[in-house]
């Protein structure tokens, strides 16, 4: 993937925004939630999200793999949004390797609870306003 200066600060931005509202395409049109985000991770196009395995996103994006995810970075004054492909992965090592602490609130058994799956959004086009400047960034699928 090609990692331009837009890129690049789009990345910076998202490692400061805890909070992302996630879109999914169910029977009734869009739904959205809020998501945390994992600063710690460096984003490379790929955001990650622990979820429950029953939950109504998971059955979405089995369904119809398109996400969008919005970013609002008030200190920063960065607005970002992220169109992809969103996929459920369930793999006990990339959850442990994803976790962190904050997690047990939400998922008490920890990351090798079968109860508990990743949804992976594969970035296809990141729009951004604000400071960074309002751009659109079409990305690679490799």
């Amino acid at each position: 993937m090609k990692r331009s200066k837009e890129f690049k600060d789009v990345a910076e931005a998202m490692g400061r925004i805890d909070i992302c509202m996630m879109q999914t395409v169910g029977e009734h049109g869009v739904n959205t939630r809020p998501m945390s985000n994992n600063g710690e991770v460096e984003y490379d196009g790929d955001n990650w999200f622990f979820s429950r395995s029953d939950s109504t996103k998971n059955e979405e994006i089995a369904l119809d793999d398109r996400v969008q995810l919005t970013f609002a970075d008030r200190d920063g004054m960065n607005f970002i949004s992220v169109w992809g492909q969103g996929e459920i992965v369930d793999d006990t090592a990339m959850k442990k390797k994803l976790w962190q602490k904050d997690l047990e609130r939400w998922f008490e058994n920890g990351p090798e609870d079968p109860a508990v799956s990743l949804i992976k959004v594969s970035a296809q086009r990141i729009q951004t306003w604000g400071r960074m400047g309002d751009h659109t960034l079409e990305l690679d699928s490799d």
